[in-house]
């Protein structure tokens, strides 16, 4: 088969149509959006050598997006932790404010949220006083986004996600109680949260806009903290409403969604997800990526394979195994994007550990990428 682009590379694979070699990508590596982190130059050097493959994310502008609906106002301040900062975010509602309080800690590493926005059913009512959305934005930057990058990437229109919206304002401890307490009132929420990410999608297509929509989230709502039941019903009826709209446009759609994917694997496959992302191996999940594959018989896409966590705790000839034994696994008949479970950013600065690990990995894809 002659060689393709980029672009056309991911859009077979999405379609589970043949491919001149297999996709192979780091997630959040794309050479124009670069990590200003020296650290990270030769994950770039990488993409660039072997001309691997890129999702290309678009937003707007902050001169495109719409004014705000609501005040927030936000401050960092010293925490009881001496590493760490404390950031205090409130938002105004006309019933009252919210407030979520983080830690985040001075070295610039990930950090984790001390008190969420709704604890409470006051808070959630407050939520609910908030006006709706009614998206106008801009898409100029788009168009020119598109004329820089031609057939180098596939570019991704990201969207919000109706319940993962909903469970990061109250965190996984009172989502898991109010799935069985407040059942309606949490369908109540993502009702609203759905109605504003419908409007984005309507303007977003009315426009033209994007190869391909993605999202994160549903992962927030599926066993063992919720149930298959509990996602049908939070996550399948909302997605595949979205999914359909953006079908109905001839686009594509990505979802990326970590955890055991045994219990809810077809309904992604009934929404008709074109990309599912990432696919955890044992012990992460429970199911290898041959019997994935196997499951939903060519009738999705899947893009991912290899643990994060690996490119942390294994040495560089692990890691060519650990690749050998996924591509084995996730060549064969197409549908398949190879690439780890998550980006680099877990960690803000890359050791030569991570380096090597990443090379060996995009080496030994690219050796054993190519179709007959």
């Amino acid at each position: 088969m002659a060689q393709m682009t980029c672009k056309q590379r991911l859009i077979h694979a999405f379609k589970c149509e043949p491919t001149d070699r297999m996709p192979v990508r780091i997630w959040g590596l794309d050479p124009f959006h670069r990590n200003p982190d020296p650290t990270w130059e030769p994950l770039y050097e990488l993409v660039e050598r072997f001309e691997m493959d890129v999702f290309r994310d678009w937003h707007p502008t902050a001169e495109e997006a719409d004014p705000p609906l609501y005040q927030t106002e936000w401050e960092r301040r010293e925490s009881d932790k001496p590493d760490m900062w404390e950031g205090v975010s409130t938002i105004h509602t006309p019933d009252g404010p919210l407030t979520q309080v983080s830690y985040m800690p001075k070295s610039g590493y990930p950090g984790y949220v001390k008190k969420n926005y709704i604890e409470t059913v006051q808070d959630a009512r407050r939520w609910l006083s908030l006006p709706e959305r009614r998206t106008q934005c801009g898409v100029q930057s788009y168009w020119e986004l598109d004329r820089r990058t031609g057939d180098r990437a596939l570019l991704v229109v990201g969207l919000a996600e109706a319940m993962y919206g909903i469970q990061a304002m109250m965190g996984s401890e009172v989502f898991g109680f109010w799935l069985m307490d407040e059942r309606e009132l949490l369908r109540e929420m993502v009702d609203k949260a759905y109605r504003g990410i419908e409007e984005q999608v309507r303007h977003y297509l009315s426009h033209g806009i994007g190869d391909c929509y993605g999202w994160v989230g549903p992962e927030l709502c599926i066993p063992p903290l919720a149930s298959p039941r509990d996602f049908r019903e939070f996550v399948f009826d909302y997605d595949k409403r979205i999914i359909d709209m953006i079908h109905d446009a001839g686009k594509l759609v990505w979802i990326h969604c970590h955890g055991d994917m045994n219990p809810v694997l077809e309904e992604f496959v009934e929404m008709g997800l074109d990309c599912l992302n990432p696919i955890e191996p044992p012990p992460v999940g429970s199911l290898t990526l041959a019997e994935a594959k196997a499951r939903v018989a060519g009738r999705m896409c899947f893009d991912g394979g290899v643990e994060d966590g690996d490119f942390d705790l294994r040495e560089p000839s692990e890691i060519v195994k650990i690749t050998e034994r996924i591509v084995e696994q996730g060549k064969p008949g197409g549908g398949f994007i190879l690439c780890p479970t998550s980006a680099p950013t877990t960690w803000p600065r890359q050791s030569e550990r991570h380096i090597a690990n990443y090379r060996a990995f995009v080496e030994t894809g690219i050796r054993l990428g190519r179709y007959e």
